[in-house]
């Protein structure tokens, strides 16, 4: 059972959300993202090799191609077991002490599991895995699609980052007996707040689970594409044309569509999260390349 962690709901501000102003203070790292269709790359060090990632903040584990885990000096062991969002399982060995550099520093998860992307799908075969959010338990991170960057905080800077944002309720969930992390906005309804996945590995749509989905004013049993317009936080809404309400394991799932329009800020050691308008606008989110030809 999914052991989740609810943060202390605070006082939620009223009015227009303020610019999120980066920081006067030098943050720990400013990590550039490397636009990958709808969604970002993020680029790491790891087996002596810089290699790209595709960012999934619902991931929940960090993978890496066998290969890679081979030249970082990895035997792969034993089994971890999580499940995605619509319910398939998946089992992988795991990989323990490996330790990753993005953006100058070296950050070591609790495990590594392994991924071949080429395998899931051939669009991304130049990529050797994924970073989840584990590759920063503990850390405070700043998320700002708009402008590509991830900034890593330390304690000046995230006070200054969070004085131009408003709380975000959110809980931690940890699955994988407790080695997966992500994060799940507390969204408000009549009957009481649900908890939406913050997924920027899902770029184009949001999702909603069918017996919420009318609490959200959406249609459950629409069996295509259908718009949403909801309240998150405040006056900040998620609202897209490209939603659709699936059977899932989880009350929903907030892709890029509404991502893409703010700045996150994620304590990740104590549950916490802010969120405010990013300090340049989004830019249009990039089309979808065809598939390929057979």
């Amino acid at each position: 059972m999914n052991r989740l962690l609810l943060c202390v709901m605070t006082s939620l501000l009223t009015g227009t959300a303020a610019d999120a102003a980066p920081p006067k203070a030098q943050p720990e790292a400013v990590i550039e993202l490397i636009p990958w269709r709808n969604r970002w790359v993020m680029e790491a060090e790891i087996g002596g090799k810089v290699r790209k990632y595709l960012f999934d903040t619902g991931g929940g584990l960090t993978l890496i191609h066998p290969d890679t885990a081979k030249a970082a000096g990895c035997e792969p062991w034993g089994q971890l077991t999580g499940f995605r969002m619509m319910g398939q399982r998946g089992d992988g060995p795991r990989c323990d002490g490996l330790a990753m550099k993005v953006g100058g520093l070296t950050l070591a998860p609790q495990v590594l599991t392994l991924i071949d992307m080429g395998q899931l799908n051939p669009l991304d075969s130049e990529l050797d895995g994924i970073i989840g959010l584990n590759l920063f338990e503990n850390k405070t991170i700043t998320i700002d699609f708009a402008a590509g960057i991830v900034t890593i905080e330390n304690e000046a800077s995230r006070n200054e980052r969070i004085a131009d944002l408003r709380p975000l309720p959110i809980r931690l969930k940890r699955e994988v007996d407790g080695l997966a992390l992500a994060v799940h906005a507390a969204v408000p309804t009549e009957k009481g707040p649900v908890f939406l996945e913050l997924d920027s590995g899902n770029g184009g749509t949001i999702l909603i689970n069918k017996p919420i989905a009318q609490l959200l004013g959406m249609d459950p049993k629409a069996e295509g594409k259908q718009k949403a317009d909801f309240k998150v936080v405040g006056d900040i809404r998620a609202t897209t044309e490209d939603a659709f309400t699936p059977d899932m394991i989880m009350e929903g799932n907030l892709g890029m569509p509404f991502l893409r329009n703010w700045v996150i800020t994620l304590d990740l050691a104590h549950g916490l999260a802010w969120i405010g308008k990013p300090p340049v606008p989004p830019r249009p989110a990039l089309p979808l390349p065809p598939p390929p030809t057979k």
